[in-house]
């Protein structure tokens, strides 16, 4: 009796354990190494959008990215397409003007989405964490907030 109830904490234990892995939140690293969850505390909407240094869109796309983050009322997060690291990324990213948190790595596997075969791609992902839609092509501040509002987002 004594070992099947000792198996019994062991399976219960384990099935804890197991829970506790799968409810974690995603979670990336930026260039500053801060961790950055693509779910929000403030139920923000989420601009994911991926880049490349060679993109003549993705450059002309930069400055309305810039605009919305610093609006306050959308996250912006961006992924470089050439999945660089370190200081390339980082050059890369400053080579562009980029003043919105940059990943240092994709979190697409993590959401289980396939990558964008088109640039500018900017996956609009919901306050819970969740991606909503995808935009190709170059975006304006002004199309993601209507984009964002027509999904059901409240921007204030």
């Amino acid at each position: 009796m004594k070992i099947k109830r000792t198996w019994e904490y062991f399976l219960v234990a384990l099935l804890l354990g197991a829970l506790a892995a799968c409810s974690k939140p995603v979670a990336f690293t930026d260039l500053d190494g801060d961790t950055i969850s693509l779910a929000s505390e403030n139920d923000q909407w989420l601009a994911l959008n991926f880049w490349a240094e060679w993109c003549d869109p993705c450059r002309e796309e930069v400055p309305e990215l810039n605009e919305l983050a610093s609006g306050g009322q959308v996250r912006v997060l961006g992924v470089d397409f050439d999945n660089s690291q370190g200081d390339s990324l980082i050059k890369k990213a400053e080579a562009l003007d980029i003043r919105f948190p940059v990943l240092q790595e994709s979190p697409l596997t993590a959401l289980n989405v396939p990558p964008p075969q088109v640039l500018p791609a900017t996956y609009i992902i919901s306050p819970e964490g969740k991606v909503v839609t995808k935009l190709f092509g170059p975006q304006t501040r002004k199309s993601l907030e209507e984009q964002i509002q027509k999904l059901g987002g409240v921007l204030n």
